[in-house]
């Protein structure tokens, strides 16, 4: 295909073929090919879905909605130690090959700042990166991504960094209705900031227990365990979270997620904190 069509057919395209594509062939196979979505694992139990917390591992065609609570976060001022957030985010795949990721974080707030202790609530750092497919076959999906946090938010909720993230992560389908996934990358600031560069590492092991055309359809139930450590001279702890989470198809094509984590190890953010999302795939 010409360049647009594939585009096209990637973003709008329902009937496209998939195939499985090598590491071997990454650079000569997939580019002028509109994405597909994958096989649902090995028997058909899997289906090849995000979860909240987790590295995605795979190419996806959709958009969300999302939202975070977290309780017990260090505040000034005379601040409730709780923090919200919400967001809207896009998974726009270009080819088999090459998908774009657009995160844009609507409200960031960051318990109680400032000399009048109210409760501040600003735009958020805007992420885009972009994934490449490295090979797929019915069994495993192997992503390298590249993305840059772009300094759209405000340094009073945390916001204001300009980073680059370069990552590598995995889904696999080890056998009936399991699923193991995850991935390692380092986050790199590189605007004069207090961040930290950090090593990040992910790995979940899930579930799948109900066919998709039923009620909960699709439902899954999984456990994610994140870890972010600094790699420079900052001395700052390292980060442990873990907890489960779960996703269930509402109807059609609209999906309900829901995940909560802990802190395991290291010096307290917060005391733990839940993210919930409402994903419509097309």
């Amino acid at each position: 295909m010409r360049l647009g069509e594939t585009i096209r057919a990637s973003l709008t395209g329902d009937d496209n073929p998939w195939r499985p594509l090598s590491l071997d062939t990454f650079f000569t196979e997939g580019w002028r090919e509109p994405w597909a979505g994958g096989p649902a694992g090995q028997s058909g139990l899997t289906p090849r879905h995000g979860w909240l917390g987790a590295f995605e591992g795979v190419f996806y065609r959709l958009w969300l909605v999302n939202g975070s609570y977290m309780n017990g976060v260090p505040s000034t001022n005379g601040g409730d130690g709780s923090g919200y957030s919400g967001g809207i985010a896009a998974f726009l795949p270009l080819s088999r090959r090459l998908e774009l990721y657009i995160n844009a974080p609507l409200a960031s707030p960051n318990g109680s700042l400032g000399a009048t202790s109210e409760r501040r609530t600003e735009f958020g750092d805007v992420q885009v990166a972009a994934s490449f497919l490295l090979s797929e076959t019915e069994a495993t999906t192997q992503l390298f991504t590249l993305g840059v946090t772009l300094p759209t938010g405000q340094a009073e909720t945390g916001g204001g960094l300009t980073t680059i993230f370069p990552r590598y992560s995995f889904w696999t389908n080890p056998g009936g209705a399991w699923v193991v996934r995850g991935g390692t990358g380092v986050n790199i600031p590189v605007n004069e900031s207090a961040a930290s560069s950090t090593f990040n590492g992910d790995i979940a092991v899930g579930r799948y227990f109900r066919p998709h055309d039923v009620l909960f359809g699709d439902l899954v139930f999984y456990a994610n365990c994140n870890i972010i450590t600094p790699i420079d001279n900052s001395g700052g702890p390292t980060y442990v979270g873990a907890g489960p989470g779960m996703r269930f198809q509402i109807t059609g094509d609209w999906y309900f997620l829901n995940y909560w984590e802990a802190q395991v190890s290291g010096e307290k953010p917060f005391n733990y904190q839940t993210q919930i999302a409402i994903v419509k795939a097309w």
